[in-house]
């Protein structure tokens, strides 16, 4: 792509403060100049330029976690009364057959819902089987597929290759504490760290995984695992989810983005920064199944903690600027200062660190990938440019790009002026 200005009545490149008048200079697919008009079209004339009246230009959103393979089964997981409630319906579901086609045609709407909601970094579940992973390839994202681990493909680990091309990396993922046994867990925890790959995980989850944990009476040892056949396992008792899964990580140079984080206590926190744990919120989908909110307040000294759907099984939507807003109102809620900024911050830079790019993308700054999204606004930009963004929704949205290449355009005619 030729070089390009991409102009706004403000800039927020997250890691600096906000530039009025500002500009980006994107060239070779990366960033290669920031600030005001003035300066960059002094320093770079006759560029072609993009302006949008009343529009801010930001870092692409980063939805950390999301199931786009288990779109299908939007709408069609109702009446559970609980966590394990929910998973005992998606078991079933899933047992009871899935049209592959029908699988592959919603997955790529739900590509486009999160790349029409300025999304342009996932990190999307993938179980080992999936077919579709070249439509996360060809969607343009930048992708972290994370290839979902069972105890039942533990003798497999060692054959599988997790590859990294171009936009699209593969990260194991355990599924959670009560699906992987510590055997499991040890061997992945291992191959993380002679491949030198990040993981992650569902984890601190529900209540019931807490009970799990501390080898009390719990249901998924009740109801779960007689429906999927699947024996108890002995495993180390811990208070908490996070003190669990540090006796894995042992602090050994393992990079770990752990999904959810609702069970957290106070004495957690020093965990998850001594360890450097990427943390990665779903508000929306807590909610949904009915297992409570993260506290906010705990997180605000962390700065890997970023943002994700989850899926349509347990989420309404794809819409990442309506999980921006329902964190800010969170955030509002829990009596935090400046929500807008905090939650602009999770859903890119925040949510980059949690998945440990934040070397590529999540914020602009000069030779960072040009990942970059530009939204218009319904109110005065300049009075507060991050509530702008906290309150608009897919319809703002102008343009998207990837590595300096387009991944959506509203409006395509008449797009550069020279």
């Amino acid at each position: 792509m030729e070089k390009l200005l991409l102009a706004a009545d403000v800039v927020i490149p997250v890691s600096s403060e906000p530039i009025r008048n500002g500009a980006v200079v994107v060239d070779g697919g990366c960033i290669v100049d920031i600030g005001t008009s003035e300066e960059i079209e002094a320093t770079h004339p006759h560029l072609p330029r993009i302006r949008k009246p009343n529009s801010v230009i930001l870092p692409g959103f980063v939805n950390a976690h999301t199931h786009l393979e288990l779109s299908w089964t939007r709408g069609k997981i109702r009446g559970f009364e609980d966590f394990t409630g929910w998973l005992e319906r998606l078991v079933t579901l899933k047992a009871g057959g899935v049209d592959q086609d029908l699988v592959e045609d919603s997955m790529r709407m739900g590509l486009r819902d999160v790349i029409e909601s300025g999304v342009t970094t996932v990190g999307e579940i993938s179980s080992l089987n999936f077919g579709g992973r070249q439509m996360l390839k060809d969607s343009g994202m930048r992708v972290i597929a994370f290839l979902e681990l069972f105890d039942r493909i533990s003798s497999k680990l060692p054959s599988i290759e997790f590859k990294s091309e171009n936009l699209y990396e593969e990260r194991p993922f355990p599924h959670a504490p009560y699906s992987c046994g510590p055997e499991l867990l040890d061997a992945v925890f291992a191959c993380a760290r002679e491949n030198a790959v990040a993981v992650g995980i569902h984890l601190g989850e529900s209540p019931d995984e807490v009970d799990f944990l501390k080898n009390m009476p719990n249901e998924f040892e009740r109801k779960i695992f007689p429906l999927i056949g699947k024996e108890t396992f002995t495993r180390p008792a811990a208070e908490t989810p996070t003190r669990y899964i540090d006796g894995f990580v042992r602090g050994e140079d393992v990079r770990l983005s752990a999904v959810h984080m609702v069970q957290v206590a106070d004495e957690d926190m020093e965990i998850i920064r001594s360890s450097d744990v990427g943390v990665i919120l779903c508000p929306r989908s807590n909610v949904f199944l009915k297992i409570g909110k993260p506290n906010l307040r705990r997180m605000l000294d962390h700065e890997r903690v970023g943002l994700g759907t989850d899926g349509l099984s347990s989420n309404s939507d794809l819409d990442f600027f309506r999980e921006i807003r329902f964190l800010c109102d969170m955030m509002v809620e829990q009596g935090i200062r400046q929500s807008a900024r905090l939650a602009v911050y999770f859903a890119t830079l925040g949510g980059a660190r949690a998945l440990f790019i934040e070397e590529k993308t999540g914020s602009l700054e000069i030779g960072k990938s040009a990942d970059i999204i530009c939204v218009d606004c319904e109110e005065e930009v300049a009075s507060d440019p991050y509530s702008c963004i906290v309150s608009s929704g897919p319809q703002n949205l102008q343009f998207s790009m990837v590595g300096g290449n387009f991944i959506y355009r509203k409006d395509s005619n008449a797009f550069c002026e020279r």
